[in-house]
């Protein structure tokens, strides 16, 4: 299953058929077939596989509470950034494409690997809100509020290939952002 959900990360959202899936985990398509039914099935496995880089990334974020609410925050939006050009840029841009043309693949991609790291970035802002470092009324609005923006810039300069024609210096944009974030959300 580390293989497919490999040749999944690495294909980064170009929709690999069966056949490339199979090539890639060195096995024969009839092989895939009978485990999994179809290209569907395939997919579905390694999402759910991935479903553990979530649930690992989650105890990391909480684990980041102890910290103080900028500090915690922008360490994790730095992380997010770094890991984007690993695997973790892949595992987004294939769950976005295979979402997008499969709505039961898109359910999937959600729970199990963009939701657990909302969920736990959620968690973080109730922590801070309940410690007065924030005021956040509505912890989902304000967690995607938070990502959202770091993920179109992560999506645009790596997958979307716009580093070539309008570079962004990362670093700058998270502490920028993270700058509004915190003066939006002051207590």
């Amino acid at each position: 299953m580390q293989s497919l959900s490999q040749q999944l990360l690495v294909a980064g959202g170009t929709h690999p058929s069966l056949r490339t899936l199979a090539e890639g985990a060195g096995v024969d398509p009839g092989t895939l077939r009978h485990y999994f039914g179809d290209r569907q099935g395939v997919v579905q496995a390694a999402f759910e596989h991935l479903m553990k880089f979530g649930q690992e990334r989650r105890a990391w974020a909480k684990g980041l509470a102890e910290r103080p609410a900028r500090e915690a925050l922008h360490h994790l939006l730095e992380q997010i950034a770094a890991a984007w050009t690993g695997s973790l840029g892949g595992m987004h841009a294939a769950g976005f494409a295979e979402g997008m043309s499969d709505s039961e693949l898109g359910q999937i991609y959600i729970s199990s690997i963009f939701e657990p790291t909302l969920n736990a970035l959620e968690e973080l802002l109730i922590v801070f809100h309940a410690r007065g470092e924030l005021s956040v009324p509505d912890a989902r609005v304000a967690g995607l509020a938070l990502l959202s923006p770091v993920l179109m810039a992560l999506f645009h300069q790596h997958q979307l290939h716009g580093r070539r024609c309008r570079p962004l210096d990362l670093k700058v944009f998270v502490e920028r952002h993270l700058d509004g974030f915190m003066k939006g959300y002051a207590k």
